[in-house]
């Protein structure tokens, strides 16, 4: 699979669009910047099938609709994350510039460990709660888009609405717990592999001795 990220919006969120090489494709928290987004999408001739959340914060989902709107997608995110998506105060997109009121409502709702077949690349949806009560990782072959959740040598912040530390603490041992070396494709910031971030995220390297 293809993977492009633009950085969007004055957040700077990573937004990924991801496509294979028969351009069917999906998108990952289109955040903001939607001709930025609409710019790569038509020159590269993507057929965009889904958006997909890792959460639903406003910087995350600034142009979601937007997105929708131009190519008839629908959005998945997590069923936990349904009360937030609905509420502009606690999406923060009310309160913190540039955003509007922006409430969403999905359309395919998701849960732990669901699997979304994308033409023969299992897209596999892990629950990691603590950032907001519905944050989601999704593992594809060896990637993981890890959203807000974990971060190059750091974590997403727990003290916002349905934020939790020690819902991401414990959503931090449910990620050390994997085997594979993920390549980690965050929310913000640089990639990282995930043996990285267990030797040496402060958040995580300790958890095999816990």
């Amino acid at each position: 699979m293809n993977i492009k990220r633009i950085v969007v919006g004055v957040y700077a969120v990573n937004c990924y669009i991801v496509y294979n090489d028969d351009k069917k494709g999906f998108i990952i928290d289109p955040g903001g910047d939607s001709d930025d987004i609409f710019k790569f999408v038509d020159e590269e001739k993507i057929d965009l099938e889904f958006i997909l959340l890792t959460h639903g914060h406003g910087d995350h989902i600034g142009a979601v609709k937007l997105v929708k709107e131009k190519y008839d997608l629908p959005i998945y995110a997590s069923i936990k994350e349904k009360n937030l998506l609905k509420d502009p105060i606690v999406n923060l997109s009310k309160s913190i510039p540039p955003f509007k009121q922006i409430e969403l409502v999905a359309d395919k709702w998701l849960s732990d460990e669901e699997i979304i077949d994308f033409y023969g690349e299992s897209l596999e949806i892990i629950e990691t709660p603590g950032h907001t009560v519905g944050s989601i990782c999704i593992l594809m072959g060896d990637v993981m888009f890890s959203g807000d959740t974990l971060f190059r040598m750091s974590i997403g912040r727990s003290d916002l609405a349905t934020g939790s530390f020690e819902e991401i603490h414990n959503s931090m041992k449910k990620l050390y717990s994997l085997k594979k070396d993920y390549r980690v494709l965050p929310g913000h910031g640089a990639e990282s592999n995930l043996d990285f971030e267990k030797e040496n995220n402060p958040f995580m390297k300790n958890i095999k001795n816990s």
